[in-house]
């Protein structure tokens, strides 16, 4: 499994409008080969903190769905007001291990 982390930052005020996006996504990346799944975190202690956890069964489904036309298009919805309010703090790409135990 590959897990890769962003740490995003947004001003309070803007933070429910970057949930309100991810909620609203049009979804191409579940179908992208290799994608599990896609989480959005928010600090319960700073709202200005959003973290994105997406999991990959490698590093190499990861990669192609970061370079396809399906990443640009979600990414091209995001309202450009919005995209210039978030700041990416931390991109944080946890290497690949074996699920061994649940």
């Amino acid at each position: 499994m590959y897990v890769s982390m962003s740490r995003l930052r947004v001003a309070a005020s803007e933070s429910d409008a970057l949930i309100a996006a991810f909620r609203d996504r049009v979804h191409l990346v579940d179908d992208a080969p290799g994608f599990i799944d896609l989480e959005v975190w928010r600090s319960d202690r700073d709202p200005e903190e959003v973290l994105m956890v997406s999991r990959w069964r490698d590093r190499e489904a990861f990669t192609a769905y970061m370079r396809s036309e399906q990443h640009r298009i979600s990414h091209d919805r995001i309202d450009p007001a919005l995209q210039t309010a978030i700041r990416l703090e931390r991109l944080e790409h946890l290497h690949t291990y074996d699920v061994v135990a649940r």
